[in-house]
């Protein structure tokens, strides 16, 4: 979708971070945040001088694609922050797209029907791929900026994520969960659902308000 949950953005920003990527897709990208947010904090180097008459894109050395079924969303800083941008539906496209090691579905898997869904998924994580995902805790529905692209017909809670990948960790980031998948198992420091990783982020929480 073009927009997304802004309670969710710090956790997907550190959590890809911490993934360390080289080469980025972002399926459904929207308006473009992480791809902003991803050249800054991985990818833009601080030991060279910025310069404004190149795009981020040139400058990092991040490289990130992105995949975008609605026209609409085609604004014109698009090309400033996307070093391709693949027009069209990701059912039709994920076949051809490889070599990524992180892959980003961020508030999309739930506007894509459950079977061909699944079939992407896994088509990236045999690639190789690390899938950060982002979904709604909970089934709605939604109409917004005048587009179909923005219904939701599918719903997936952490049973169906763990069908998709060997690996599967996930957050709840109200309103909706944060998934990572993969082939292999990875630690995350900070992310997570075990009851011990929620208390260290609890405690943190609470030293930073005493602090204050």
């Amino acid at each position: 979708m073009a927009s997304s949950f802004l309670s969710q953005i710090e956790t997907i920003t550190n959590v890809v971070a911490k993934l360390n990527p080289h080469r980025v897709l972002d399926i459904g990208k929207g308006f473009g945040k992480y791809g902003w947010l991803l050249h800054e904090y991985c990818g833009i180097p601080t030991d060279v001088r910025a310069d404004p008459s190149k795009t981020l894109a040139q400058q990092s050395r991040l490289i990130i694609d992105a995949v975008e079924s609605n026209p609409d969303y085609l604004w014109p800083h698009i090309p400033h922050l996307y070093t391709q941008v693949f027009v069209g539906r990701i059912e039709n496209l994920y076949r051809d797209l490889k070599g990524y090691d992180t892959v980003m579905l961020l508030d999309v898997i739930e506007h894509l029907e459950a079977q061909p869904a699944r079939e992407i998924v896994r088509h990236f994580i045999a690639d190789g791929a690390t899938v950060v995902i982002s979904t709604p805790a909970e089934y709605f529905q939604q109409e917004l900026y005048g587009s179909e692209d923005e219904h939701h017909v599918s719903y997936w809670g952490p049973a169906e994520m763990a069908a998709l990948a060997p690996f599967m960790e996930y957050q709840r980031v109200e309103p909706g969960r944060i998934f990572v998948l993969s082939a292999n198992p990875i630690n995350i420091i900070g992310f997570g659902k075990s009851p011990l990783k929620s208390l260290k982020r609890i405690a943190r929480k609470v030293l930073d308000e005493l602090r204050s």
